[in-house]
């Protein structure tokens, strides 16, 4: 019995000991408290959500591993440690620095400020080393863009106080990797010059120092890629590809071999063009005859291009913009002919909801919206996107304008976003030379095409050659009361010395000038100038010069209508433009006349605008109102106006 109680007693007071134990060692291993040491910048709230463990959880190894681990990607600190006091967690963190300044060193074909555009770390930014790697990549190839394959970057990182760095970039442009030649293969209807002359990589030449694209780029060689695609593709070969393009290192690492293997297949012809409506209430009938596209004619995918376009705008004017022509392609079995079936579906009804404008630090918002063949509320139409690219392309006041239709989440409408880089359009010209009717010559210019950001155009010109002095300043509203209507003024002094005639005429004046669209192409403008003039004859000079010595006024009011359809108006290698100037004298003065100018130029483009044929044309009548003309009011052929003929 003394036996039995006594196991008893002892087994009781085992097992008190053994909960106890439990009990106490249980709450040994409950974190009571976590401390935050080493930071100094970032706040103990935002280091907490990254740790995976509460006060009041047990320790645990995989929870403190990942809380390590969440802290460390924040990329705030260089070093991170955990460790157990007690029930106490202990966080200590080493902050990464911060970044003081950026600077770059022995760059000189690439500048900083092109070079800050590119990299993504700034100052008071967080600094890694990761991110300087990541920032040395990116400089590398930058260059290798350009042309030096040999480009080396060397980050050097000066610590300062209070945990900051400077960080400079220690650059070795190395030498430009030229392109020593350029070949192709499988190229059997065109040579190899005439297909270097499509793609934008160039040579390495003597003169090449005027250009940039005698330098390897991938990129750029994707682009010659397609400009071969497109060009074959204009000339019939629609089974084109080309199935290589590779770059060599020569031997010596002074540049690169090009070679492009191409399969042209054959060479293919229109055998029928046709137009399937599939269009309630759109008339396409007779519509053929007005389409570039013509049965027998090469295959070309931009004369399909421009029937699209075409036949697009014929059944815009019908009054139906929700339509969308898809062109249909197919080949005639074992023969070189296509044919090509127009079809007209419905197209998605969707609206403008709004139209954003980006990039255009400068240039007013105004500028670009009434340049705008679209405004919100209106249909989408891409033919009228296309224009409206155009359109404010043509202003040149942009090196790149983009524009993209973006759906909004509300059903029927759509953004457009307008993104533009602008570019200078400041202009400072100075010159001169020499020219067989003029002599030496030397020209003085100002200029300004988007004043103030508001597109208006301001300019101060001057020259002086050996027969010519002429002074003028100008100025130009585009749109007055943002209406699309021009309006300008200028003021000039002009002296001219004709030799030939014996006389000299001064002249000086002020014209006011205004012009407003009729359509799309066709433009009318109004003027008047009054203008004084002093003729001066000298030894020599026949009586109809001396009957005119002396001063007289010119009071003029003039119209015009000008159709235009260049594609380029300042470089123009296709289309016609016309125009008829009509010029009233005789609102006061002492000049009264009626003067009448027609002008017409006609491009036609040759061997894929290698060559281009141009014929302009002038034709003039003026008729005094009970008074001759006199001198200097007639038309004078010769010199640069009428070549083999000399100045008047």
């Amino acid at each position: 019995m003394n036996k039995t109680f006594a196991s008893i007693l002892i087994i009781l007071i085992i097992s008190f000991f053994t909960n106890f134990g439990q009990h106490i060692f249980a709450q040994e291993s409950v974190i009571s408290e976590i401390v935050i040491e080493g930071n100094q910048r970032v706040e103990n709230e935002t280091i907490e959500t990254y740790v995976s463990i509460d006060i009041g959880d047990e320790f645990d190894v995989n929870k403190i591993n990942e809380t390590v681990k969440n802290i460390f990607s924040s990329g705030f600190f260089s070093d991170v440690k955990v460790s157990r006091r007690k029930n106490t967690l202990l966080i200590k963190v080493v902050e990464n620095p911060i970044i003081n300044r950026i600077s770059f060193e022995g760059n000189e074909d690439i500048d900083d400020e092109s070079l800050y555009d590119e990299i993504r770390i700034a100052p008071r930014s967080v600094f890694t080393k990761a991110k300087i790697q990541d920032e040395v990549n990116r400089m590398i190839t930058i260059y290798r863009r350009i042309g030096r394959f040999d480009a080396a970057v060397n980050p050097k990182i000066i610590i300062l106080p209070k945990n900051r760095v400077d960080i400079v970039f220690e650059i070795n442009e190395g030498e430009n990797t030229s392109i020593l030649s350029i070949n192709f293969v499988g190229n059997e209807n065109f040579s190899d010059r005439r297909l270097r002359d499509i793609i934008v990589t160039r040579q390495t030449r003597w003169y090449s120092i005027l250009t940039a694209t005698d330098r390897y780029d991938p990129d750029q060689l994707s682009l010659d890629r397609e400009e071969l695609r497109k060009f074959y593709l204009d000339h019939g070969y629609a089974d084109f590809s080309v199935e290589s393009s590779v770059a060599q290192l020569s031997k010596d690492k002074e540049g690169f071999n090009i070679i492009f293997s191409i399969e042209e297949g054959k060479k293919y012809n229109i055998q029928n063009v046709s137009i399937e409506n599939l269009v309630q209430g759109v008339d396409t009938k007779d519509v053929l005859e007005q389409l570039p596209l013509k049965n027998g004619m090469t295959y070309s995918v931009n004369k399909v291009e421009e029937a699209i376009d075409e036949l697009t705008d014929i059944i815009l004017l019908q009054g139906y913009p929700f339509i969308v022509v898809v062109p249909e392609v197919q080949r005639v079995e074992n023969k070189s002919l296509i044919n090509v079936n127009l079809r007209v579906n419905e197209a998605e009804k969707i609206y403008v909801s709004r139209i954003n404008i980006k990039g255009n630090d400068r240039t007013e918002d105004q500028v670009i919206r009434r340049n705008m063949r679209l405004a919100e509320g209106d249909a989408i139409v891409s033919k009228l996107i296309s224009r409206s690219h155009t359109v404010i392309r043509n202003l040149e006041f942009f090196e790149k304008v983009d524009i993209k239709e973006v759906p909004t989440g509300n059903y029927g409408f759509s953004d457009l976003d307008i993104e533009v880089v602008e570019k200078p359009t400041g202009e400072l010209s100075f010159g001169g030379g020499f020219s067989s009717t003029a002599g030496g010559l030397v020209n003085f210019g100002i200029r300004e095409r988007n004043f103030m950001g508001k597109g208006q155009s301001v300019n101060l010109q001057a020259r002086l050659s050996g027969r010519q002095q002429t002074v003028s300043a100008g100025f130009l509203e585009p749109y007055f009361y943002n209406r699309d209507v021009s309006l300008g003024a200028d003021i000039y002094d002009d002296i001219y010395d004709y030799r030939e005639s014996r006389y000299v005429l001064d002249k000086t004046g002020l014209s006011i000038r205004s012009n407003f669209a009729l359509s799309e192409y066709l433009n009318q403008g109004v003027g008047y100038i009054l203008e004084t003039r002093n003729l001066k004859p000298e030894t020599g000079a026949s009586s109809s010069v001396i009957a005119e010595k002396g001063k007289t006024l010119l009071s003029t009011l003039n119209t015009s209508f000008t159709y235009d359809r260049l594609d380029n108006r300042l470089n123009p290698t296709e289309g016609f433009s016309a125009s008829a100037n009509a010029s009233l004298a005789g609102i006061g003065g002492d000049k009264k006349y009626v003067r009448i100018i027609n002008s017409y130029k006609y491009y036609i483009p040759y061997n894929d605008k290698q060559i281009i044929f141009g014929l302009t044309m002038d034709a003039g009548i003026a008729a005094g109102l009970d008074q001759d003309i006199l001198l200097s009011d007639r038309f004078y052929l010769g010199g640069n106006n009428f070549r083999g003929f000399e100045q008047a």
